[in-house]
């Protein structure tokens, strides 16, 4: 990732999320509705409905989205300015937000990403202080992925627990290990994700770059997007991370695209050992890889306790580097100190990539091949001699716009699971 490389080249262009055709209809489902078997749809101003039964009732909405999808959803509310105190509770699919005054005529914005199987979005509303007015508007950012999916072994998930010398984790005892794709030895699992569950397991995983709810970038300001927590969806037993071109605010500044990012920092990291990734990665028109993904490890004093790009998209290649206190930081690529992205097509469907970290060397790994190594002294890996540190590394699995060049949005980072071994 880098993290002192800068964007260029980058249209700032504001987009309004698009419009979906079909009106919105409500139902009231208040205590008092329910019992009476009562019924209530009312058109309002601004293209809602809502019932008579005011205080803690609540309203089932229903928005006409054409087709299944993976859908943006953007809510805009707002209170009389006489409220003062207005409050509502949301239920968007699964997730569930609250939401308050934040003063006369200013606007309280929901977002979230959601999974439609239907051609209908549900949302429940739950009125408790005041009487809002809701804008809802709708974006497809993609096609809902298959519910079935190759079969793998699935050990039970670690939990981060009992931390060793090497400040990692141990992990649960399973009766089907893993091991890693086309790699050799006596391994010992201690961290694995299948991202079998319906949402982001908070023990392993937050949202963002250092920062909770929207954050900037790595690179800050001169990056084009913000990483919203709304991008990240776990489901069908994957993480997508989504990148779609929607103006956020972040670094202190509107940025006219939105994307994911999640990472393992302070609750987990390891010290040596071998990290593998399956990803589908995002792809361009022609078959390259599209922004700017990258699945990679870091330590927390950057550059002196290193970066590990395991798989990192870079000019519609897919390339293996890493930085540390060698040239402040620079970065080498795997092998002979080239550019580290190897030959072959990595896009198109779930591909293993792997870095095994030992001390004084990396060896990287792609579907099980060797692509290269590094190594801070010697000549097995190549001229090219870069200091590998030995301090504890997090995970962090990120989608970018693209360091430079074209940027395709919407898309999408896959990520089928992470895996981490010790000898």
């Amino acid at each position: 990732m880098g993290r002192t490389r800068s964007v260029v080249g980058i249209v700032s262009t504001l987009v309004v999320l698009g419009a979906v055709t079909g009106p919105i209809q409500a139902v009231a489902r208040s205590d008092s509705a329910r019992h009476a078997g009562q019924h209530h749809s009312h058109s309002s101003h601004h293209g809602r409905h809502s019932h008579a039964k005011a205080h803690k009732a609540t309203v089932l909405l229903h928005k006409a989205v054409g087709r299944p999808g993976v859908y943006s959803v953007r809510i805009a509310i707002t209170w009389p300015a006489v409220a003062r105190h207005g409050a509502v509770k949301l239920k968007i699919g699964v997730h569930a937000h609250r939401a308050r005054t934040r003063g006369p005529g200013r606007a309280t914005v929901v977002k979230a990403t959601v999974h439609v199987h239907g051609r209908v979005l549900t949302i429940d509303e739950t009125r408790l202080h005041g009487r809002p007015t809701l804008r809802i508007e709708v974006k497809r950012i993609g096609a809902l992925r298959p519910t079935v999916k190759v079969t793998k072994p699935k050990p039970v998930a670690p939990a981060p627990s009992t931390a060793g010398t090497s400040g990692s984790s141990t992990s649960s005892a399973s009766t089907t290990t893993p091991v890693p794709t086309g790699v050799a030895g006596s391994w010992h699992l201690i961290f694995d994700d299948e991202f079998n569950g319906s949402s982001l397991n908070p023990q392993y995983w937050s949202t963002g770059w250092f920062g909770s709810g929207i954050t900037g970038g790595v690179g800050g300001a001169s990056e084009p997007e913000c990483y919203d927590p709304s991008h990240v969806v776990e489901a069908n037993g994957e993480l997508d991370l989504n990148f779609t071109q929607e103006t956020e605010s972040c670094d202190n500044g509107s940025h006219p695209y939105t994307s994911g990012m999640v990472t393992t920092n302070g609750k987990f990291s390891f010290t040596y050992g071998l990290i593998e990734f399956r990803v589908w990665l995002p792809t361009t028109s022609n078959g390259q890889v599209a922004d700017w993904p990258d699945v990679w490890t870091d330590g927390q004093s950057w550059p002196a306790d290193g970066e590990i790009d395991v798989a990192e998209g870079l000019g519609g290649n897919i390339c293996a580097h890493y930085h540390g206190p060698t040239n402040n930081g620079a970065g080498t690529g795997a092998g002979s100190g080239d550019t580290g992205c190897p030959h072959g097509t990595y896009t198109g469907g779930w591909h293993t990539f792997a870095a095994d970290w030992e001390p004084g060397i990396i060896t990287y790994y792609y579907d099980g091949q060797d692509i290269g190594c590094l190594e801070t002294s010697g000549s097995a890996c190549g001229p090219a001699n870069e200091t590998i540190a030995g301090a504890p590394m997090y995970i962090i699995l990120s989608l970018g716009s693209a360091a430079n060049g074209t940027i395709t949005a919407p898309t999408n980072l896959r990520v089928d699971y992470v895996r981490v071994w010790q000898h």
